[in-house]
């Protein structure tokens, strides 16, 4: 890679300085190379623009030619800016000499390799160099960014959320996938390093007060969709698509965020009418705060004192908002995932001294006696299910899964909540990856991207009792695209991406 000196910025006798030549003083100036280069890397300089498009490049590794051409396509039409990360990798199984001191020529007006504030709170820190084959590429990156959101080079697709300070948003790091094929050496590492390659980008844009963040996910062909657009060499007149399945972050009903159903579902711009998602997946449907396990006496006095222990009140509002999600999201059906807390309503049922509360004694006996009715007829029922079927007078859209039934759509799994691990583990973003299956979960409100499993954050408020202290909650769903490719999408502050109304 070729850069001039960043003490002087002189460009040498016969060009600008080489990578390999960073070890000796600059011609011009008489200071060590490889020092100023990274003394200067670590001071972010600012760059101009709204919208950027960052992937990565692995030296010895030839371009994906169809893909660096989507992507130009993209920025070209976007107003976007293509920026390519350079990663070192010494490939000691290769026939060619030197494999790994050179580039493809087509991205060098493309490469960066310092330190760059993309927009306020937005650093690429394409100074760290990381290892192509690390199984965990962010793992100890977490705070190299401050409190800013971290963009770093790598040839996986992996997102962290991570805890900033208090009253603060919640920060994301991130890799971004590359623009070249993948060439590894013929070792445990490099077989892995291969496998999990992703020919990718992230787009980061600023809308004046936030930034976005989306990944674009090619296809072997090296087109990909972004929102309801399809980008590739041969689309000279693109179509809009529809997007195959949009699960939303977890929903915990009566304490949903209005503002993020409104972004996502039931506003004029909404994500749901931009996507046009053929399946809604929903998480976490029923809160059950009413009569909740985990309320303590205090709890169950505040929740009195508030007529917010009324299960009755509780199921029905719940049920409508499924309801309109099935109505309004325009899709062709809404599928629940088995949840924690949808089973809340198993516990209070189990629990005798509940048969006692006057205030919700017939919900609690009309339940436990439709339950009781379906054993003895040696059927399962699922107590919220019960009640959609009951209360709603059109609930054929709505598809109940329960804990073992799988929901695969072009090889994605959703039928997995996220709480529940391998062999009765707890469950965890990275403890699912080892099932080596492609999924979709919920749960933590965190969101996350680990070797193929995706994992949403929110919708529900960001105070709900329990999560006190630093969080690293976000408000993100995830889209499954036609070509089965998936990318997280996050709403801030009421806003899925910059120039939202345009694009809807």
């Amino acid at each position: 890679m070729n850069i001039a000196c960043p003490n002087c910025n002189h460009e040498g006798k016969h060009g600008v300085h080489s990578a390999a030549a960073q070890r000796y003083m600059c011609c011009n100036c008489g200071r060590t190379f490889r020092h100023r280069v990274a003394q200067a890397a670590t001071v972010a300089r600012k760059v101009d623009g709204n919208r950027f498009v960052v992937t990565c490049a692995v030296s010895g590794s030839p371009v994906h030619a169809p893909f660096l051409k989507s992507l130009q396509q993209y920025c070209r039409e976007n107003g976007a800016k293509l920026i390519v990360v350079p990663i070192s990798y010494r490939n000691p199984t290769s026939n060619l000499e030197k494999p790994h001191e050179w580039f493809a020529p087509e991205i060098s007006r493309y490469m960066e390799s310092g330190r760059v504030e993309l927009c306020p709170g937005v650093m690429l820190l394409a100074d760290v160099p990381t290892q192509p084959t690390a199984v965990r590429p962010l793992s100890g990156l977490h705070t190299m960014s401050g409190e800013s959101h971290g963009i770093f080079g790598h040839p996986k697709i992996a997102l962290e959320s991570v805890a900033t300070g208090i009253g603060k948003s919640s920060k994301f790091v991130l890799t971004t996938g590359a623009v070249t094929r993948p060439v590894y050496s013929q070792s445990k590492a490099g077989k892995k390093g291969e496998f999990h390659q992703v020919q990718g980008a992230v787009v980061v844009e600023w809308d004046g007060a936030n930034a976005h963040f989306r990944h674009l996910n090619a296809g072997k062909d090296g087109s990909f969709y972004d929102l309801d657009q399809k980008y590739s060499t041969s689309n000279a007149k693109r179509l809009s698509h529809r997007a195959k399945v949009l699960t939303l972050g977890d929903l915990h009903g009566v304490r949903h965020d209005r503002g993020v159903l409104e972004a996502t579902v039931f506003g004029k711009d909404s994500l749901a009418s931009r996507l046009r998602p053929e399946t809604i997946v929903l998480h976490d449907v029923l809160d059950f705060q009413s009569a909740s396990h985990h309320n303590d006496f205090f709890d169950k006095f505040r929740l009195r004192k508030s007529s917010g222990d009324d299960v009755a009140t509780e199921i029905r509002e719940t049920v409508a908002l499924i309801g309109r999600i099935a109505d309004e999201s325009g899709a062709s059906q809404v599928v629940l995932a088995g949840s924690n807390h949808n089973e809340h309503i198993y516990k209070w049922l189990e629990d005798h001294r509940n048969a006692t509360d006057v205030q919700n004694a017939i919900v609690y006996h009309e339940t436990k006696l439709a339950m009781l009715n379906a054993i003895a007829a040696n059927e399962d029922l699922d107590p919220l299910e019960y009640w959609v079927r009951k209360l709603l007078p059109d609930s054929s859209k709505v598809h109940f899964l329960k804990r073992d039934e799988s929901f695969s759509v072009d090889g994605v799994e959703y039928s997995q909540h996220g709480d529940q691990g391998i062999n009765g583990a707890r469950g965890s973003l990275h403890g699912m990856t080892k099932a080596g299956a492609k999924l979709v979960i919920g749960h933590s409100h965190s969101p996350g991207i680990a070797d193929g499993v995706y994992q949403v954050g929110t919708s529900s408020s960001m105070s709900m009792g329990y999560n006190t202290g630093l969080s690293s909650w976000a408000h993100t769903h995830c889209v499954q695209y036609e070509n089965g490719k998936r990318s997280l999408i996050s709403i801030i502050n009421g806003q899925w991406c910059a120039n939202q109304t345009e694009a809807a």
